[in-house]
C-alpha cells in the first residue's frame, strides 16, 4: 500500500463510443473509530458497557475517520485526512476526466461520512440513508455499492467467489480509539489494504460476465431481473399474462402495499429469556421459490366487490380486504397479528409487537391472512369494510421454469470442486428471486439534498397512475405476486406452528425451533403435502418432476419446499425477535477463525452463536454478559 502522495497519474481504460467510461476498477474504503464524550472526557465506545445508567444517559456517541484507502485496480493508496482524499481525487480527475465508477462496500455507511465532506447529486436510495449509488458533484465519479451488488459481507466474498485474496479477520481491534494522528502498525495497514483488494478481485470476477464496470447491475436482484427480462423480451404470451395482473388503480395499489408484510419472526413469550435445552431446528427448503412455482396468485386486475363474510368468498378468487374485528383475542401462545400492520387499534394488549387481544382492530389483508386470523383468533364479530377480487392462477410457465432452472443449477453445483464460483452466482440469483418478485416500483420518492439532507415526497395520484401504466406496458412482474408470496410463506409456517404451539420456542420466516417431545408427524404430514402439491403442478404444467426435486453431485435428492432438519442446539435462549443465542456441537475440523468455541471433547467442539439484529457478528460477543448461556 502506498501513501497517496506517491500517486502521479492514471489515464484509465476508456471504453464506449458516445458515452465514454473508464473501465478501470476503482474502490474506496474508510476506517472509522467510535468514541464517547462524558464529562469532557473522550472514551473508547466500548466503555459504554461499564458506565452507570446515569452516565449512559449523559454520554454522547461520536466517530471519526482515521484512514482512507483508494485502489486503482490492485494498487492501493491511502491517506489519513479528508483533505488528503480531496487532493488525491483532484489529481485523479485532472489526468482522466472520463466517467469513473468507484465501488464501496456498504455505501450507506460510508455515505454518512462522505456527505459531510463532498457534495453529491443523483443519489439513488431505497429509503433514507440506504444508498444504492450516487454521483460526486465536483468529480466525474459515480459510486456503486458492492454490498447491494453481492448481498454478501466483505469477509465472505473471497471464499464464496474463490478470490485470490482474503480479508484479514481479527487484525484490526475495533475497540481501540484511533484518530488521523494515530500511528498504525504494518499489520493494521495490511488489514486496510486487503479491504480494497477484496473489492478489486470481486469486481474483476463480475467483469467475466458483464465486461464493463458500468454494466454490472447495482443490486443482486438486478442481476436476476436482467436475465429474466432478456429471456422473456420477445415472449408475448408471458407479457400478456403478466399485463393482465398489474393493477393501475392507485387506491388498490395502496391497499396492496398495506397488505404486504414480511416473514413471521417471533419468540414464544412462555420461553423468552429462559435457557431451553435440546432444541431442534427445522427449516423450509427455499420457502419463497417453492411458493413461486407451486401456488396460485392474483392473475387479473382487482375489481371491487361486496363481501359480507367468508361464506361469500370463492376459492378460485384472490381477495384484498379491509376488515374490522371486534373483541379479538388469540387462541394460542404464539401471537400472529402484527401491531404495525393495523391502521387502527383500540385497547390493544401486545406480545413483542404482536396482538394478544384488543377491543377492536382494523387491518388490510389478503384472503390468505384473513382465513388464518379466523382460525387462530376468537372474536365477537368482523366487518369487511372494503373488498376486491382477482382470479387465481399459476404464474407464467416461463417464469416457473426460470425459477426451477436456478434451483437445479444451484443444487448441481453445490460442493463440486471447480464449480465454486458458478455455485455462488446461481445461489445469489436464486436467493434474489423473491426480491425481484416483490419489488415495489411505486414507492415514495426519496430525496437527498446537500443542504437539507434527507427527505421523502409522497407521490401524487397522477404520478402513481403514470408509473403504474409504465409498469403495465413493460409487463414484467406484478407487485401483487410478492404480496401473496409472503402471505403464503407465513401461512405455511404458521399452520405448523399452531399444531405444535407450546413446543415452538422461536420462529423466523422459514424456520422453527422446537422443544423435545413435539409431534414429529406434523413435519412428516406437511412434507407429504408439499410433495403431492409439487407433483400436481408438475403434471398440470407439463414440467418434469425432477426439476422440483433435483439431485446433487452425490445423488441426493433435494425437494423444494419441504421441512429440513437444521440440527440440534444444546442450549438456546431468546430475548425476542432477531435476538437469540445458542450452543451446539460441531466437528472440530469445521472450526473457523472467528468461531466462538466453548468446549472441546474429542473430535467435537461446542460453539456459541449469537444473533442480535443490527449488530455485526464481530461485535456480538460483547453481548455475552447479558446472555446466560
Amino acid at each position: 500500500m502506498k501513501y497517496y502522495k506517491e500517486f502521479q497519474y492514471h489515464f484509465g481504460d476508456i471504453v464506449g463510443e458516445r458515452k465514454k467510461v473508464d473501465n478501470t476498477i476503482y474502490s474506496l474504503d474508510i476506517e472509522t473509530s467510535s468514541y464517547l464524550i462524558l464529562h469532557g472526557r473522550i472514551l473508547p465506545a466500548i466503555k459504554y458497557l461499564e458506565l452507570t445508567e446515569e452516565e449512559q444517559k449523559l454520554a454522547e456517541f461520536r466517530s471519526c475517520m482515521y484512514i482512507w484507502m483508494f485502489s486503482i485496480n490492485d494498487e492501493v493508496y491511502y491517506g489519513r485526512t479528508w483533505e488528503d482524499l480531496k487532493s488525491f481525487l483532484v489529481r485523479l480527475d485532472y489526468y482522466n476526466s472520463n466517467k469513473k465508477i468507484v465501488f464501496i462496500h456498504n455505501l450507506s455507511f460510508e455515505f454518512q461520512y462522505l456527505k459531510s465532506i463532498f457534495n453529491f447529486k443523483n443519489v439513488v436510495a431505497r429509503k433514507k440513508h440506504k444508498v444504492m449509488k450516487c454521483e460526486m458533484e465536483d468529480f466525474n465519479i459515480e459510486i456503486h455499492c458492492t454490498y447491494m451488488m453481492s448481498n454478501c459481507a466483505l469477509k465472505l466474498l473471497p471464499k464464496i467467489f474463490m478470490l485470490p485474496v482474503e480479508k484479514k479477520v481479527g487484525d484490526l481491534d475495533y475497540t481501540l480509539l484511533r484518530t488521523p494522528a494515530t500511528t498504525l502498525t504494518e499489520k493494521e495497514l495490511g488489514y486496510c489494504e486487503y479491504d480494497c483488494l477484496v473489492i478489486y478481485y470481486y469486481i474483476k470476477r463480475e467483469l467475466e460476465t458483464y465486461t464493463r464496470v458500468d454494466k454490472i447491475p447495482i443490486t443482486s436482484t438486478g442481476k436476476v431481473r436482467r436475465e429474466l427480462k432478456e429471456l422473456v423480451s420477445d415472449d408475448w404470451e408471458y407479457k400478456r399474462k403478466v399485463k393482465k395482473s398489474i393493477n393501475i388503480n392507485p387506491h388498490v395499489y395502496n391497499l396492496l402495499q398495506e397488505a404486504f408484510a414480511g416473514g413471521y419472526t417471533h419468540a414464544n413469550w412462555i420461553y423468552t429469556d429462559e435457557i431451553q435445552r435440546n432444541i431442534e431446528s427445522w427449516d423450509f427448503t427455499s420457502s419463497y421459490p417453492y411458493i413461486l412455482v407451486s401456488h396460485q396468485f392474483p392473475s387479473t386486475e382487482f375489481q371491487k366487490c361486496i363481501i359480507k363474510n367468508k361464506n361469500q368468498m370463492l376459492n378460485k378468487f384472490a381477495y384484498l380486504l379491509v376488515v374490522e374485528f371486534k373483541n379479538i383475542k388469540c387462541k394460542y401462545y404464539n401471537n400472529f397479528i402484527s401491531q404495525s400492520k393495523c391502521s387502527k387499534i383500540v385497547k390493544g394488549v401486545y406480545d413483542n409487537g404482536r396482538i394478544i387481544e384488543a377491543e377492536s382492530i382494523t387491518i388490510t389483508l389478503t384472503d390468505v391472512d384473513f382465513y388464518f386470523i379466523l382460525d387462530t383468533y376468537k372474536y365477537d364479530s368482523y366487518e369487511i369494510q372494503e373488498s376486491y377480487y382477482s382470479r387465481y392462477d399459476y404464474l407464467p410457465k416461463q417464469f416457473i421454469e426460470f425459477v426451477l432452472e436456478k434451483y437445479v443449477n444451484k443444487t448441481a453445483y453445490k460442493n463440486v470442486e471447480g464449480m465454486e464460483v458458478e455455485y455462488a452466482k446461481e445461489k445469489n440469483k436464486f436467493n434474489s428471486l423473491y426480491g425481484m418478485s416483490v419489488t415495489n416500483m411505486i414507492r415514495d420518492e426519496v430525496i437527498y439534498d446537500n443542504e437539507l439532507d434527507w427527505s421523502e415526497r409522497e407521490l401524487e395520484n397522477t404520478e402513481i397512475i403514470e408509473k403504474l401504466n409504465e409498469e403495465k406496458k413493460k409487463a414484467f412482474l406484478s407487485f401483487a405476486y410478492g404480496v401473496w408470496v409472503t402471505a403464503y410463506a407465513r401461512s405455511n409456517l404458521l399452520k405448523n406452528v399452531i399444531k405444535l404451539d407450546d413446543y415452538v420456542v422461536y420462529c423466523d420466516t422459514d424456520s422453527m425451533k422446537l422443544k423435545e417431545g413435539y409431534d414429529k408427524t406434523v413435519i412428516e404430514k406437511y412434507n407429504k403435502f408439499v410433495i403431492q402439491k409439487l407433483k400436481h403442478v408438475s403434471k398440470l404444467l407439463d414440467i418434469p418432476y425432477e426439476k422440483f426435486s433435483p439431485k446433487d453431485s452425490k445423488g441426493e435428492r433435494h425437494i423444494l419446499g419441504v421441512f429440513d432438519n437444521d440440527g440440534q442446539y444444546d442450549e438456546f435462549i431468546t430475548q425476542g425477535a432477531k435476538k437469540y443465542a445458542y450452543t451446539k456441537w460441531i466437528d472440530k475440523e469445521k472450526i473457523k477463525e472467528d468461531t466462538n468455541v466453548q468446549e472441546i471433547k474429542g473430535k467435537k467442539a461446542k460453539i456459541l452463536e449469537i444473533t442480535v439484529a443490527g449488530v455485526p457478528k464481530s461485535r456480538r460477543t460483547r453481548f455475552k454478559k447479558f446472555i446466560r448461556i
